[in-house]
C-alpha cells in the first residue's frame, strides 16, 4: 500500500508508533461529494498478496468490520469504507445513493490509497456496491465475496413486484418508514444472536433519514443480476457467496444464477459476521486463499 498524498487524507486517527499487524486506524478521504471515513489494517509484513476491502450495508459503518480487519490483516492489508452518508462519511449534496455513486466514492478512497488491485468484500446492500465497482471496473477486482445479498427485485415478475415489492416502496415514502425499516431489520435478524440483534438496531436508530431513505430506495432498483453478468463475462472474474442460509429465495442471486460458489454459515442472521465471527473468518480465508 503506497502513501496517499496530503490533499487526498483530511485527517487520520491515534495509533503512534509502528505499526502492528491488526492495528486499525482510521483516516478521512476526500472524494468529490464530500469525504469518506477510512479504516485501514496494514499487515506488520509486507506481501504481495492483494489487500482486502470491505463495503458493510445499510444502518452500518466501517467499523462493522473490526474483528475482520484485524483478522485480514495478520496476512495482508485490509481496509473498509463508511459508505456515503453513513459513520462519519459526508452526505452526498444531491442525496445520490445509488450503488453506482457509492462505487465512484469507492474508486477514489482506493485511489487515494494507491490501491489498484483488490479483493472486495460487500455485505447486503454492500454488495450492490461491490457488485457496481466489478461492473464498472472489473480489471481491478483479484475476486468478488458477496455477503448474504438481498434480492434482484428487478428480476421480480410484474404481478409479484405489485404485491410485494411497490407496497415496501411506498411505505418508506410514508410518515412511518422508520417503523416499517426496523421491522424489515428485526425479520432479518432472525436466527442471529441477542448481541447483534441489539447492536444491529442500535445502529439503525443511529442512522441518518436521509441515508436510510436514500440506500433503501436503490435497493429495490439496482439491476443486480445484470450488473453481476457484467463483471462474470471477464475472463477472470471470481466470485463467492457467503451466506446465512443456502436456500435459495425466489430472486436471490443465488437462485437467478446457480453456478455460483457459495458457502452457507448455520444459525445466523443476516448480520453473520458479527453473529459468528470465527466461522466468517475461516469462510472468508477459504475464499481467500485462491488469490
Amino acid at each position: 500500500m503506497t502513501s496517499p498524498g496530503p490533499d487526498k487524507i483530511e485527517s487520520a486517527s491515534v495509533h503512534s508508533g509502528p505499526v502492528r499487524s491488526g492495528s486499525v486506524r482510521s483516516v478521512s478521504i476526500a472524494v468529490p461529494q464530500g469525504n469518506i471515513q477510512t479504516l485501514v489494517a496494514q499487515a506488520a509484513q509486507k506481501t504481495a498478496l492483494p489487500p482486502v476491502v470491505f463495503v458493510h450495508g445499510m444502518g452500518c459503518a466501517a467499523d462493522l468490520w473490526q474483528a475482520q480487519l484485524k483478522t485480514t490483516a495478520q496476512s495482508r492489508d485490509a481496509i473498509a469504507i463508511s459508505l456515503r452518508g453513513h459513520g462519519t462519511s459526508t452526505p452526498p449534496p444531491d442525496d445520490d445513493y445509488s450503488p453506482a455513486a457509492c462505487a465512484a466514492d469507492l474508486f477514489a478512497v482506493l485511489d487515494a490509497l494507491g490501491l489498484e488491485h483488490m479483493a472486495l468484500v460487500g455485505h447486503s446492500y454492500g454488495t450492490w456496491v461491490a457488485i457496481a465497482a466489478a461492473a464498472a471496473q472489473p480489471q481491478r477486482l483479484a475476486q468478488l465475496i458477496l455477503v448474504d445479498p438481498p434480492i434482484d427485485c428487478t428480476r421480480c415478475p410484474a404481478d409479484v413486484y405489485k404485491a410485494q415489492i411497490a407496497p415496501m416502496q411506498a411505505a418508506m415514502l410514508g410518515k412511518g418508514w422508520r417503523s416499517v425499516l426496523q421491522q424489515s431489520f428485526r425479520q432479518a435478524l432472525m436466527g442471529g444472536t441477542p448481541e447483534t440483534h441489539l447492536e444491529i438496531l442500535a445502529r439503525l436508530d443511529q442512522t441518518p433519514e436521509a441515508a436510510l431513505r436514500g440506500t433503501s430506495r436503490e435497493l429495490f432498483t439496482f439491476p443486480a443480476v445484470n450488473a453481476l453478468d457484467t463483471y462474470l463475462a471477464v475472463p477472470a472474474a471470481d466470485v463467492h457467496l457467503i451466506l446465512a442460509d443456502l436456500e435459495a429465495r425466489p430472486f436471490s442471486l443465488h437462485a437467478l444464477r446457480p453456478a455460483l460458489p457459495t458457502t452457507a454459515i448455520p444459525n445466523t442472521g443476516h448480520w453473520l459476521m458479527l453473529d459468528a465471527p470465527e466461522a466468517f473468518a475461516q469462510a472468508l480465508n477459504s475464499c481467500l486463499a485462491t488469490v
